[in-house]
């Protein structure tokens, strides 16, 4: 009987064991005008209610010098889903993207897939890429200057 019992603690800890499901997504960052500052990158799951890009969807993100080419990142351990990539080039390295008065970007930003938005950010269906189970997701992006 104690076998029986001890059956459910047993099943429960050998699925617990298993590996969980996870993706890794890889971004290069592309069109960096110079060697000043660093670049950042941020990958983001939807939130209701939440416009994208914004802090409250941000599950990674890091920071790369820039050195005037490509920048690389890869992002391991993702859960699947869809994921929205923005980043942005920090001239100035102080820790933002500086806008004008206007709110325009004064500084190299940019979103996968090239999404483009018309008053603002693109959408996040339109920037957003599919992390699967298993491998890893390219996905590239164009600053804008």
């Amino acid at each position: 009987m104690p076998l029986l019992r001890s059956a459910p603690a047993l099943l429960a800890a050998a699925f617990l064991a298993l590996p969980a499901a996870a993706g890794d997504l890889a971004i290069e960052v592309e069109g960096i005008r110079s060697d000043r500052g660093r670049v950042y990158v941020a990958v983001h799951r939807p939130v209701d209610n939440v416009s994208f890009p914004d802090a409250a969807g941000m599950v990674a993100g890091g920071w790369r010098l820039a050195d005037g080419g490509p920048v690389r990142m890869a992002f391991r351990g993702l859960t699947p889903g869809r994921y929205a990539v923005n980043a942005f080039h920090d001239e100035n390295a102080n820790g933002k993207l500086d806008t004008n008065i206007l709110g325009i970007p004064q500084e190299g930003y940019g979103f996968a897939n090239d999404a483009a938005g018309v008053m603002g950010p693109p959408s996040f269906a339109d920037a957003s890429v599919v992390v699967g189970e298993t491998g890893t997701v390219p996905a590239r992006l164009a600053l804008s200057y």
